[in-house]
């Protein structure tokens, strides 16, 4: 490998360290912007914010080669010496110009020596680099030698499920075959391959969900297949391969995970029309993964689950969140690739040859005009040879003075306000008066056209306002408002939780208890069940599972009157009932203790199995050997068949 390549290629992965910083704050300054419930802008933007990374070493590596000659590593260091200087913008020498900046330089001195360093040891720095990209790849073969281990021991789900998938994937309208496959070996659904997919399942989710959530859960793996995920999922590991140094790869990579789980969400929900249905299919897969499985877990719940559940029941995205959103895509994507070119060029400076080459560059000074209402101040004279380019700065109208962008202040309502057609009839049709708006504004509030449309289509009244504020001890804002009342929240309801301990909630922690209808009964419910002293996520976890009262008396008249808040979830998240383990009593499997039920039901062990394994011959199994032919696939047929006569 040439010297200008060893180069190209170290200056390109160095540079990217500043350059890969500047990309990162962009996407975290237009996520902020985003609506987060807009899954697909904000995966796009992640998504071209990681390739803008791909790109920026490419650039800045030809950049390098096409300007520096075919030299050793000293005059590459060398030229790269003072960078901070504005070459471009000045004909002056060096004993010109240094007077104008006695303190930088030390700076540029010490830039150079540090540059100079750097360029010397630039072979080393890219075989350190070679060396991680070589571990990382490893690491990568090994993950996929592991999926096709775990494809090639998985056996073919049942027919029934498989005839699911493929309904579901008519649905969804894709036509290509894929295969459903289960596994003992994992304790999540997951999804590989893109010309020939295939949805592993595991065991646990067969037995545990319902049917109505585990179509939800296939729903979802199908988006993943029909978004071709595992595609982009290649391209996304290869730029966390070649770029494992820089930690804002790493975190653009969960934030395309994060949103790629919530794009699939979305679809999910349309697919099933119930999204609050499609939570407690999470909470429920989430409870499955605690149980203890053998062998690798590869997690196809990405992000946090409670903030996957809070955005699925919240309230749907306003209209301004669709304008904000392309706006912010636009915005990001142009300023990206505009940012990538110019700072390359100015951290990458020219060759000496082609600098003498060039003519001199010509000084430009920027004589800025003053506002008429501000004083005007002597500018210092320009150089011989500069070049002054006026930049006009907007001024108010004589006599009146400047006002703020519109954009800034809440629109108006009025006849001459600067109302739209649209925006008049959305008032009407919501039932605003100016005198609504006046009680807003009088409790502190600055409401927009689109607030005041939203408020009145929900009810939210200054009154409702009142009472909110004095169940949750704050002034809520107009959207955290909107949303409450959207989910029917009372005062009432609020004032419900925390009579029952739960003091100090959040707007969001509020309007996820209501979205999974945990009101005042369901708490006396608990209460009564001696489950008062429930903390709130185990709180909305018993709601989204399903836990009754009934159901907890029902397991202490079982003999089952210690079982704690796992061991309850855990029993109805896999159905366990108590006919379930009145079966297994009657079979002779009195007194198990909960995490035995738990293998068992996660197993699929019923009471006629044993049956018909002791008609074969097995007639004293313990629990555990029971457990072990279970696992090892081992059943009546099986014994029967090496019994016969050859």
């Amino acid at each position: 490998m040439s010297t200008l390549v060893w180069q190209s290629l170290g200056w390109a992965l160095l540079h990217l360290l500043w350059q890969g910083t500047l990309v990162a704050v962009a996407l975290a300054v237009a996520l902020q912007v985003v609506d987060r419930r807009a899954a697909s802008p904000r995966y796009l933007l992640a998504c071209g914010a990681l390739a803008l990374m791909l790109v920026l070493p490419v650039l800045t590596g030809w950049h390098h080669a096409l300007t520096h000659p075919r030299t050793g590593s000293a005059p590459e260091a060398t030229a790269l010496a003072s960078p901070s200087e504005p070459r471009p913008l000045s004909t002056s020498t060096p004993a010109a110009t240094s007077p104008q900046a006695p303190g930088g330089t030390g700076l540029a001195s010490v830039m150079g020596r540090t540059l100079s360093v750097v360029g010397g040891n630039l072979h080393a720095l890219v075989l350190a680099w070679g060396l991680g990209v070589v571990l990382s790849s490893l690491r990568l073969l090994s993950g996929w030698l592991r999926l096709r281990r775990l494809v090639r021991a998985a056996e073919p789900a049942p027919v029934e499920w498989q005839e699911a998938l493929e309904r579901l994937a008519r649905h969804l309208g894709m036509t290509r075959p894929m295969r459903l496959l289960c596994s003992a070996e994992i304790d999540v659904p997951a999804t590989l391959g893109w010309l020939r997919p295939v949805v592993l399942l595991p065991v646990t989710v067969i037995t545990g969900l319902s049917a109505r959530q585990l179509e939800m859960v296939l729903a979802h793996e199908l988006a993943h297949i029909r978004r071709h995920d595992f595609a982009v999922n290649l391209v996304q590991t290869l730029v966390e391969t070649l770029f494992f140094y820089h930690p804002a790869v790493w975190w653009m990579s969960r934030v395309i995970r994060a949103e790629r789980e919530n794009c699939c969400d979305d679809i999910a929900v349309s697919t099933s029309g119930n999204a609050v249905s499609y939570a407690r299919a999470l909470t429920a897969l989430e409870a499955l993964r605690e149980l203890p499985v053998s062998g690798p877990a590869m997690s196809a719940l990405g992000g946090s689950l409670s903030e996957r559940v809070r955005r699925l029941v919240g309230r749907p995205a306003t209209r301004c969140a669709s304008r904000w959103e392309a706006g912010a895509l636009l915005l990001t994507l142009m300023s990206g690739l505009a940012v990538a070119a110019p700072l390359v060029a100015l951290a990458l400076p020219a060759s000496p040859t082609l600098q003498a080459r060039a003519s001199p560059p010509m000084k430009v000074a920027l004589a800025v005009a003053p506002a008429p209402a501000a004083p005007v101040q002597p500018s210092a004279p320009l150089a011989p040879g500069s070049v002054p380019i006026p930049v006009p700065q907007p001024s108010a109208p004589a006599g009146k003075p400047a006002q703020k962008a519109q954009a800034k202040e809440p629109l108006r309502l009025g006849l001459k306000g600067p109302l739209t057609v649209d925006q008049l009839v959305e008032l009407k049709i919501a039932g605003v008066s100016m005198e609504q708006k006046r009680q807003w504004e009088a409790l502190g509030y600055a409401p927009t056209v689109d607030e005041l449309v939203q408020l009145g289509h929900v009810g939210a009244t200054p009154e409702y306002m009142r009472e909110m504020t004095d169940a949750l001890g704050n002034k809520p804002t107009l959207e955290e408002l909107i949303q409450l009342r959207h989910l029917g929240v009372s005062a009432r309801k609020v004032k419900a939780l925390v009579s029952a301990g739960h003091r100090a909630l959040s707007v969001d922690q509020v309007t996820q208890a209501a979205a999974l209808g945990v009101e005042e009964d369901f708490l006396q419910e608990m209460r009564e069940a001696g489950q008062g002293s429930l903390t709130f996520d185990q709180l909305i976890q018993f709601r989204a599972l399903g836990v009754k009262g009934k159901d907890i008396q029902a397991f202490k008249d079982m003999g089952y009157d210690k079982l704690s808040t796992d061991e309850l979830v855990q029993f109805k998240a896999l159905g366990v009932s108590p006919e379930y383990l009145r079966e297994l009593r009657d079979a002779g499997l009195d007194k198990l203790d909960p995490d035995t039920v738990v293998k068992l039901r996660a197993l699929g062990v019923k009471a006629g199995d044993l049956r018909k394994l002791r008609d074969a011959g097995l007639d004293k199994l313990s629990v555990d050997e029971l457990i072990r032919l279970r696992s090892a696939g081992v059943d009546d047929d099986f014994i029967r068949e090496l019994r016969k006569e050859p």
